[in-house]
């Protein structure tokens, strides 16, 4: 049961592996990344807004700009007039695309050149062609502006690196901020021949940590600078955004914050990448190895504490544990700027419940068919049960229509056979054999039959509480407790007691009266049992008179007997000699049989005194060996003994113990050929010690050995028919034996030897 039990464990956990296996197989995938996404922007629209750059500031060609410089595309002249406005700016940025030659790039290309922190995007064409802008002198401050929207159409991350064609574009943002922080931007090394021809690769990827939603960014008009109401020294070491924010004239991005799809202008979103560049505060991705391992560990962890406790606790844990992962993704994302992806540990933790779920289930199915199997030979009666022993245990045998259906049609035998023994133990409850009385928790009679009411109505016993019961029949105990001992006993210490209780009314009859308590659903209850043992009371009463009588009737008389017998062998002669001497051996015999058949009912009776003292077992089996050794030697028999150098002391009664020894050696002598050893062998081991009694004499029948410690049952064997005895002696030995808490046991093999053991526990022994 064992092994199979360690092969289940073994199967369960490597099916387990494989579903893990397989979650995180799906998680490479990408098939848990739109749940991903929306709890990533959920967390940036929770969190709000934060703090941005003082120092950023976006011009914006708004539908004002547009009513009073005409419609797009303005003229550049405006954008020299704007950049010498603003000259004295950090780094000016535009979000404006200007591949188109114009008449006025010589002049833009002047001022940019002489301010020398102007930056302009380049374009790449629809044919993969890098398209730079058309104002000359430019070429070292360009840089790409291109956004790439996750599958879902939502701007999180940037690319600050496109490789095309043996080309590389920085992103316009990485460029200003190599400017405004005097350091090179690193970059991921792309070797060139790696690039196919015709394609783009992207490298150095940014998660963009976004101030919040649009206007997020101090903002004015491009018209209002041109016209002067912003003194230059109004952007004196600030960084200046130029884009477009008029209807109709910019591309509608979807960042985190745009729940119902409101679009952000790319000069905003690319206000927001250069803000995380500054502030170094980039949303980083757990590496997905590491996602994966923890996958692992945290899935086997919750594996084995949801086998560990009950489904219950298990689905509440389960629910934490689920809330918990939710708010550590959150906090990370808002605190630390790390995005741990909850997906895969959520769906882990769901799949671990429902699979350690499902084992318990199985577990619990199976315990259910094993149980039938295990009340099936203590029913009454067999129902039909087509097939039962066929059906798989667990699942695998409810999830098929047999299955399941012979399974209910079990519990439907099952629960119409309960209800058969509670109509069977409430006819038994009122019978006439035995009187029954049930109380509550509290003390109050709920049941009592006719034959209780009819015992004790007669003589004013109270039966309605049950301190009342015990304390109306307290003078009619023999035992004669006191009340509030058998109170205690039996409602606080919940004991079961027998009492012997004697009423008189007509005449005198005995009952005895056994009160247990069990606990149902929490609550106690007190039944009581009355039994009518007059006639068995009467008997023991004659039959201690007659033991009374043989104790001192004949006892005496043989005692003399004896002595007067064995005084006439010694001075008569001849033939009375003979006689006198058989008249003393067989008066001796009986006086033996008299005092062992006393012996025995002193201790059915719970008479027999007995004195536990320590004691070396070593000393006893000497002393015996030693006391028969003249009888041995008379039928030629040796008694060897085998005891070990040194014995611990044990707890038992030394003379009790020593003629329990006696009685047994004696028989294997007796019951030996001339010429057999007879063997006392002592043993310890850490729980017990052991006396064997070996002989190698005429061994006992097999049809016998269930009856031989009987009372006065003898041997039915030719060999030993003639050999006298009582039948007293073996059982004075089991019960002299048991009385003193050991156990006495027996093995023999007809005409091989017998082997009697006496065994008593260690836990009594003393130093």
């Amino acid at each position: 049961m064992h092994i199979d039990k360690v092969h289940l464990t073994i199967k369960r956990a490597c099916i387990f592996l494989v579903v893990i296996t397989c979650l995180v197989i799906i998680d490479y995938t990408g098939f848990f990344q739109s749940f991903d996404n929306y709890f990533y922007d959920l967390s940036f629209r929770i969190r709000g807004n934060i703090p941005s750059l003082r120092g950023i500031i976006l011009i914006k060609i708004d539908d004002k700009t547009l009513e009073r410089l005409g419609r797009w595309p303005i003229k550049r002249s405006n954008y020299t007039h704007l950049i010498n406005k603003i000259a004295d700016a950090r780094v000016i940025l535009f979000d404006i695309v200007m591949t188109e030659p114009t008449e006025e790039d010589k002049g833009l290309g002047d001022v940019i050149k002489r301010q020398g922190n102007v930056l302009l995007p380049v374009l790449i064409g629809n044919n993969q062609t890098v398209k730079y802008p058309s104002v000359p002198h430019i070429m070292r401050n360009t840089g790409h502006v291109h956004i790439e929207p996750d599958v879902d159409g939502i701007v999180r991350g940037v690319y600050h690196t496109l490789t095309l064609n043996n080309i590389s574009l920085p992103s316009i943002t990485s460029v200003a901020y190599e400017i405004i922080s005097g350091m090179p931007f690193k970059r991921q090394d792309i070797k060139q021949h790696s690039v196919r021809p015709g394609s783009i690769v992207q490298s150095d990827k940014m998660k963009i940590n976004y101030v919040g939603g649009h206007d997020s960014f101090d903002n004015i008009s491009f018209i209002d600078v041109i016209q002067g109401l912003y003194p230059p020294s109004f952007f004196k070491g600030r960084i200046v955004f130029v884009g477009l924010t008029a209807t109709g004239t910019f591309d509608i991005l979807l960042t985190p914050f745009q729940k119902e799809r409101r679009g952000m202008p790319g000069i905003e979103v690319q206000a927001n990448i250069l803000n995380t560049l500054i502030l170094g505060n980039a949303i980083r991705d757990v590496p997905a190895w590491l996602r994966w391992l923890f996958t692992f560990i945290v899935s086997t962890g919750f594996f084995i504490f949801f086998m560990g406790i009950t489904e219950r606790w298990a689905a509440i844990s389960g629910l934490i544990f689920l809330l918990s992962v939710i708010m550590i993704s959150y906090l990370s994302l808002t605190r630390l700027n790390i995005w741990i992806a909850p997906a895969v540990y959520c769906i882990g933790i769901f799949l671990t419940f429902m699979i350690s779920y499902i084992y318990k289930f199985d577990d619990a199915v199976a315990m259910l068919g094993r149980a039938y199997k295990t009340l099936e030979p203590h029913l009454r009666w067999k129902g039909e049960k087509a097939g039962i022993n066929n059906i798989r245990e667990g699942l695998t045998g409810v999830l098929t229509k047999r299955g399941i259906n012979t399974q209910i049609q079990v519990l439907t035998d099952v629960g119409r056979q309960m209800s058969f023994e509670k109509e069977l133990t409430e006819r038994a409850l009122m019978s006439d054999i035995h009187g029954v009385m049930l109380f509550d928790h509290d003390g109050n009679n709920m049941l009592i039959n006719e034959l209780a009411r009819d015992i004790f109505q007669g003589s004013n016993i109270d039966t309605y509480t049950l301190e009342g019961f015990i304390k109306s029949i307290h003078p009619h105990l023999l035992e004669r407790p006191e009340p509030e001992s058998v109170i205690e006993k039996i409602c606080h210490e919940q004991t079961n007691a027998v009492y012997t209780l004697a009423l008189s009314e007509k005449e005198k009859r005995y009952y005895k009266v056994d009160f247990s308590s069990f606990n149902v659903e929490g609550a106690g209850y007190i039944l009581i049992i009355v039994t009518d043992i007059t006639r068995i009371k009467e008997l023991e009463l004659l039959k201690g008179h007659i033991i009374s009588v043989v104790s001192h009737e004949l006892k005496s008389p043989m005692t003399s007997i004896q002595g007067f017998s064995e005084i006439l062998s010694k001075n008569l002669t001849g033939k009375m000699q003979n006689f006198a001497a058989i008249i003393n051996r067989e008066s001796e015999r009986l006086v033996r049989f008299l005092n062992t058949f006393l012996d025995i009912t002193r201790i059915e009776e719970g008479r027999q005194p007995v004195r536990i003292t320590p004691v070396n077992l070593m000393e006893v089996v000497k002393e015996v060996a030693l006391a028969l050794k003249p009888i041995g030697d008379t039928n030629h028999i040796s008694i060897l003994t085998e005891i070990p150098d040194k014995i611990d002391n044990i707890m038992v009664d030394r003379d009790l113990t020593k003629q329990c020894i006696f009685n047994l050696v004696e028989n294997a002598i007796k019951y030996s050929p001339p010429n057999r050893d007879v063997i006392i062998r002592l043993e310890e081991t850490g729980d017990y010690e052991r006396i064997d009694i070996i002989d190698h004499g005429y061994g006992i029948k097999e049809e016998d050995l269930g009856r031989i410690f009987d009372k006065f049952f003898r041997s039915t064997s030719d060999k030993t028919k003639n050999i006298k005895g009582s039948g007293l002696g073996l059982t004075f030995v089991k019960e002299a034996v048991e009385l003193q808490g050991g156990r006495l046991t027996l093995s023999s093999r007809y005409n091989e030897g017998s082997t009697f053991s006496i065994i008593f526990p260690k836990q009594k022994k003393t130093d």
